[in-house]
């Protein structure tokens, strides 16, 4: 399985990998030079940022031994927007270092490289694999979230444990950049590309995903019952402004009523005379929001229409409806009683 991994990010990057200034290079010399520009200018600044000062900064100063000869005010101009001049500093001596004690020659170990100015252990690790394709994986940011997610841990020593399972004896310079780059552009920190990544069929995030989504789509959906009032007097219909039920409130509607069959007939006296009949003609259900509404359709026949509050409704005609905002939810009703 670590084998088959390797091979899947390493074949993913080789097709999807980004033109970065810092990846093409003229000889090793030069790549050793730009991995390691480039790993000072990416601590805590984003590749799109980083991108046109490395440009500048290398046009400028091209080689290690150049920069070990220049002047901190000159780097710190060159450096000056990208913030943490610590950095600049760092990189500064570090060059300086390198250019009296190793003759401008990158060290190739990691005891060497640890003990330069601005090196921690990721940046030491980054360099030994990127510039030198030496068998290591360095902890960042990015390299951390995808090993975290595929297994479902974030104890670094169990990441550091399955990242020692997946390294390569070649290419580890293309397949630590692979890891990069997938927590970078599809195992981002918000809203991953999960079904992009090439490590999907395996990977316990995004399969705790897919069994999240199925234990939605099984949960049983709400439903609501209710008794929708049609009173239809020469050619007009009854309605009002729905205040009561969440999603339909401010909505021209029906009459509505979410009461038990019991309490039906009590409830329609409250709204209209004693006097009057009614009878159940049709059922509808709309899905709305969250719910599925339950609606029998109720038609009322007031023998004394006196007593109907009409404060509360108003009678509406086909062409007044027609210049009026009418909900989907009414015009179904509407619709299934034959009104519009």
């Amino acid at each position: 399985m670590s084998s088959s991994i390797s091979n899947k990010i390493l074949a993913w990057y080789k097709k999807h990998k980004r033109d970065l200034p810092w990846r093409s290079y003229q000889n090793q010399s030069d790549r050793h030079y730009k991995v390691l520009l480039s790993e000072f200018m990416l601590q805590q600044t984003q590749v799109k940022t980083v991108i046109p000062y490395f440009n500048n900064f290398y046009k400028k100063i091209p080689r290690i031994d150049l920069l070990a000869k220049t002047r901190l005010d000159r780097i710190n101009k060159l450096w000056q927007g990208l913030g943490y001049y610590r950095r600049a500093k760092n990189l500064l001596q570090t060059a300086q270092i390198i250019s009296d004690k190793y003759n401008s020659r990158l060290p190739s170990t990691y005891d060497k490289l640890i003990n330069l100015p601005g090196i921690g252990d990721y940046t030491a690790k980054a360099i030994l694999s990127i510039a030198f394709d030496k068998s290591e994986i360095g902890i960042d940011g990015n390299v951390k979230r995808v090993f975290s997610r595929l297994h479902n841990i974030k104890d670094n020593k169990k990441i550091l444990i399955k990242l020692n399972e997946v390294k390569v004896k070649k290419n580890s310079s293309s397949l630590m950049q692979g890891i990069m780059e997938l927590g970078a552009l599809i195992c981002r920190p918000k809203k991953p590309l999960c079904d992009q990544c090439c490590l999907n069929f395996t990977c316990k995030f995004f399969n705790g995903l897919k069994k999240n989504s199925k234990k939605k789509s099984l949960t049983k959906i709400k439903v609501r019952k209710f008794y929708a009032l049609i009173y239809i007097v020469k050619k007009k219909i009854l309605l009002n402004f729905e205040t009561k039920f969440g999603p339909l409130n401010g909505f021209l509607n029906v009459p509505l009523l979410e009461v038990s069959e019991k309490k039906l007939k009590n409830n329609i006296t409250a709204l209209f005379s004693k006097k009057f009949t009614f009878s159940v003609n049709h059922k509808i259900n709309i899905f709305i929001s969250n719910f599925k509404a339950d609606i029998t359709l109720v038609e009322i026949k007031p023998s004394d229409l006196t007593k109907i509050k009409l404060n509360q409704f108003k009678f509406y005609s086909n062409d007044q409806l027609k210049k009026e905002f009418v909900s989907s939810f009414l015009k179904k009703i509407l619709s299934k009683i034959k009104f519009l």
